[in-house]
C-alpha cells in the first residue's frame, strides 16, 4: 500500500491546516460516514506523526502517514489524495 498525494493536495493541506516544513499529517479510520475503502467509516485527519508508521510519503516538506495499526482500513489499496472542486478528496484510485 502507498499514499499518493498530488501537489495541489499537499498545498491544500499546508494552507488549510497551517502546516510548516517538517510537519506531519496522519490519516486514520473514523467511525461514521462512507468512503471507497469501508462502509460505515470515513477517513480522519490530524496533524501529528504516526506512532508506528505503516505507510508514509513526503511531499513539499510535509509527511503524510498512516499508523501501522490503521493499515487494515485501506484493504491493501493505495490511498490517493487530490483536490476536486476546491476540496480535498480521498479515493482508492487517482483523483481526477
Amino acid at each position: 500500500m502507498n499514499i499518493h498525494v498530488t501537489e495541489e493536495a499537499a498545498n491544500w493541506f499546508k494552507e488549510e491546516m497551517d502546516l510548516k516544513s517538517g510537519d506531519s499529517v496522519r490519516f486514520f479510520p473514523k467511525y461514521g460516514g462512507t468512503c471507497s475503502f469501508q462502509d460505515g467509516f470515513s477517513i480522519g485527519v490530524t496533524i501529528g506523526k504516526a506512532s508506528d508508521p505503516g505507510v508514509k510519503t513526503d511531499l513539499n516538506e510535509i509527511s503524510f502517514e498512516i499508523d501501522d495499526k490503521d493499515v487494515w482500513f485501506f484493504k491493501d489499496k493505495d490511498l490517493y489524495i487530490g483536490v476536486k472542486n476546491g476540496e480535498v478528496e480521498y479515493s482508492d484510485r487517482p483523483v481526477e
